[in-house]
């Protein structure tokens, strides 16, 4: 059986994502990375609760796999 790949992904409320690792999936336009990697076929395997009070930049922690 061959093992999963994973990544964690951090989204804003303001619809950046970025690699919680910077690694090489990093893009210059943070708004592409996680719907870019959900289209090459990765898959969300869970979602942390979002950050931020009312008027702050609220983040989430996704994990996806392929």
């Amino acid at each position: 059986m061959a093992s999963k790949s994973q990544c964690l992904v951090i989204v804003s409320d303001s619809g950046e994502s970025w690699s919680l690792n910077g690694d090489n999936q990093n893009s210059d336009d943070k708004n592409e990375l996680l719907p870019s990697l959900l289209a090459d076929g990765w898959k969300v395997e869970s979602v942390t609760p979002g950050s931020g009070a009312k008027d702050d930049t609220s983040y989430w922690l996704v994990l996806i796999s392929k």
